[in-house]
C-alpha cells in the first residue's frame, strides 16, 4: 500500500500505476494496470471515469458496495470515499482521471460539474451498459487511447475535449435510464438518507437528526430503512463515521486526538471506545496495523 494512501493526487496517482511520463493534472490507464486493490479506504484529488470491459470488479464508494460485471462504466468524484477488491475474474479496464481545473479550465461556467450527479451521488457511481451504449464508450475510450503519451502536439486539449464527450454520454445514458420511471417511496427515502449522511455524518450521529431533516419519525425512518438495506439508520451512520475515521487515520500527520476532534466526538476516550467496538482494534492498534 502507498504511504498516506488516504488521498491521492496526480503524481500519487502515477506511482501506484508505475507510470512515468509526469502529468499535473490528468492521467490515463490503459488496461493491464493493476487497479489500486486495497481494503483501506481512500479518495483521490481527481475526478475519475472507469471503463470496465469485462471481467468482475467489487467496489465501495461511500455507504455502497456493488460487484460491477463489465460491460460497465464507473464514475467517481474527489470526495468520494472509495475501495476496490479483486475478484477471480480480473478486470479489463481502462481508467481516465482529470482535476476540476483542468476541465473547466475554457469553460466560464466553474459549476459544470456541479450537474453531473453521478460523480459523487451514491446512485450514480455505476452504469451497466447495453451492447450499444458499451461501443459509444469504447468509441470514446479509444481515442484517449490513441492520443495520451504519443507525443500529440495537442494532447492536453485533445484530452479536455474527450472528457467533456465522456461525460456527455454516461449523462444520456443515465437519462435514458430514468425516463419513465416511478420512483419507489421507500428506496427514495433510503436514498436521501445516504446522501444526507454522506454531508453531515461527521457532526451528527443521531437517527433523531436525519428522521427530522426527513419529515419522518425516528422509528419510521429507522424501520423504513431496515426494509430497504438490512441495516438500521444506526448502523448506517456508524458506518459512516467507521469510514471516516480509517480514512483519516491513514493520515499520520494527524493526531488520534486530532482525528477524534474532527468527528466531533467529546473527547479522545470516546471515539477509542466507539472505534474499538466496530473495528476490534483500537485507533492506535489500527493505525500500527497499517504499517505491517
Amino acid at each position: 500500500m502507498l504511504e498516506q494512501i488516504s488521498t491521492l493526487s496526480i503524481s500519487k496517482l502515477q506511482k501506484a500505476f508505475d507510470l512515468a511520463a509526469p502529468r499535473k493534472q490528468y492521467l490515463f490507464v490503459d488496461t493491464g494496470c493493476e487497479p489500486l486493490y486495497t481494503d483501506e479506504p481512500f479518495r483521490t484529488e481527481t475526478y475519475s471515469v472507469v471503463w470496465l470491459r469485462q471481467g468482475i470488479m467489487h467496489l465501495q464508494a461511500d455507504l455502497t458496495s456493488t460487484v460491477i460485471t463489465g460491460p460497465a462504466v464507473i464514475t467517481i468524484g474527489p470526495n468520494v470515499t472509495r475501495s476496490f477488491r479483486r475478484s477471480d475474474a480480473r478486470p479489463d479496464m481502462q481508467l481516465f482521471f482529470f482535476t476540476a481545473d483542468f476541465l473547466l479550465e475554457t469553460l466560464a461556467n466553474i459549476f459544470y460539474l456541479d450537474r453531473y450527479r453521478f460523480f459523487e451521488d451514491n446512485e450514480g457511481h455505476v452504469l451497466q451498459l447495453h451492447e450499444q451504449e458499451a461501443f459509444r464508450l469504447a468509441s470514446i475510450f479509444n481515442l484517449v487511447s490513441g492520443v495520451f503519451g504519443r507525443m500529440h502536439p495537442n494532447e492536453p486539449q485533445l484530452m479536455r475535449s474527450y472528457g467533456y464527450l465522456l461525460i456527455h454520454e454516461i449523462d444520456a445514458i443515465h437519462r435514458s435510464r430514468s425516463a419513465g420511471q416511478q420512483p419507489d417511496e421507500g428506496n427514495l427515502l433510503f436514498t436521501r438518507f445516504r446522501n444526507l449522511l454522506t454531508k453531515k455524518f461527521w457532526r451528527h450521529r443521531t437517527v433523531g437528526f436525519y428522521a427530522s431533516n426527513l419529515n419522518v419519525t425516528p422509528k419510521y425512518l429507522s424501520e423504513a430503512i431496515k426494509k430497504q438495506s438490512g441495516k438500521t439508520a444506526g448502523e448506517w451512520i456508524n458506518k459512516a463515521v467507521m469510514l471516516e475515521a480509517r480514512v483519516l487515520l491513514q493520515n499520520r500527520t494527524l493526531s488520534i486526538a486530532r482525528v477524534s476532534e474532527r468527528l466531533s466526538f467529546s473527547d479522545q476516550s470516546v471515539f477509542g471506545k466507539f472505534f474499538k467496538t466496530h473495528q476490534g482494534l483500537s485507533p492506535a492498534e489500527y493505525r500500527k496495523s497499517l504499517s505491517q
